[in-house]
């Protein structure tokens, strides 16, 4: 009796990467329309015929008042978003090996954002200093922001998410429901070319010096502290922060403070170098608690802010 061997395995279906990742908690938290209720000032409590309010399932607080007919959430829930991302991805034939998935919401559900890192796309700044390339969406149901769809890095060493100097968003719509997912995909190329090229500008910021007086420039700038930026080049650091009396908005300043203590501590290994003072911001944007007593609802959109500060600064003072 002749035995034949069949290899089975080429039958066999390959998973996708993105299949085996845990998918993230964002996508449970749904939105939903309910109708928007006043008293008629007659003792009665009606339903308001032209709006309606958007709220998380289970909450209690509208994040939003809409129009009845200028706004639907069908299709654009947080679990849309990430079957958008995921698509883009697997249809873009880009290496996903290894990708890694995170996401955060505010509680009420009005915010949130899904970042997915491929280590396939490490790039190499210095000597066993690495940056991972980044895929970003966020989008909200509180008209703070559309649905933007962004490049970006993570620093492995310190997981300091990376702004790029020029703002390279692969797509932005009103919302999830009108994204283009094939127009995402046309972009992902040129956002990887994007990424290269800033990982030259990253590399070239390890040789550019800086003097303390130019690095703490650069954080008033993103801590958006008018005296520092206006005081004579001449004025020193220390002096810029001992005088309380003629500058006493830079030390109560706690987001230039926390910038200036942790520029202090990336030139122990990186120099003073426009490279020291990058990491600076970066740390201070993903990492610095959010000093104000403020809603855990506005904690994400701090953070997002602070991004677009530290682009800004960049920009403007360190790129080259």
């Amino acid at each position: 009796m002749n035995t034949h061997v069949i290899d089975i395995t080429k039958y066999r279906t390959v998973q996708h990467p993105l299949d085996l990742v845990v998918t993230p908690e964002i996508v449970d938290v749904k939105m939903e329309e309910r109708a928007v209720y006043y008293p008629d000032g007659y003792g009665n409590i009606v339903s308001d015929p032209d709006r309606k309010g958007i709220h998380r399932v289970g909450g209690d607080t509208a994040v939003n008042i809409v129009g009845k007919n200028s706004y639907s959430i069908e299709g654009g829930q947080y679990s849309d978003l990430y079957r958008c991302m995921t698509n883009v991805l697997k249809n873009s034939g880009v290496d996903c090996n290894g990708i890694k998935v995170r996401s955060d919401v505010t509680p009420d559900g009005a915010l949130g954002y899904i970042s997915m890192t491929l280590p396939e796309y490490t790039i190499e700044v210095a000597n066993g200093d690495e940056s991972q390339f980044q895929i970003s969406g966020r989008t909200s149901f509180n008209g703070i922001w559309p649905t933007v769809l962004q490049i970006g890095a993570i620093r492995i060493i310190c997981t300091n998410t990376q702004a790029f100097v020029e703002n390279f968003s692969m797509y932005k719509a009103k919302h999830t429901p009108s994204f283009d997912i094939s127009h995402a995909q046309r972009k992902l190329q040129k956002a990887l070319e994007d990424y290269r090229a800033e990982g030259e500008r990253w590399k070239r910021w390890t040789k550019n010096d800086i003097s303390d007086r130019e690095a703490f420039n650069v954080f008033a700038l993103a801590a958006k502290c008018k005296v520092a930026l206006t005081t004579s080049m001449s004025v020193s650091v220390q002096d810029l922060i001992n005088d309380k009396e003629n500058y006493s908005e830079v030390s109560r300043n706690q987001s230039l403070m926390y910038l200036w203590g942790q520029y202090k501590k990336e030139i122990k290994t990186l120099g003073r170098t426009h490279w020291a003072a990058y990491n600076a911001m970066t740390h201070w944007s993903t990492h610095m608690p959010i000093q104000r007593k403020t809603s855990k609802n506005n904690i994400i959109s701090a953070r997002v802010n602070r991004e677009v500060s530290v682009r800004s600064a960049a920009k403007e003072m360190l790129a080259a």
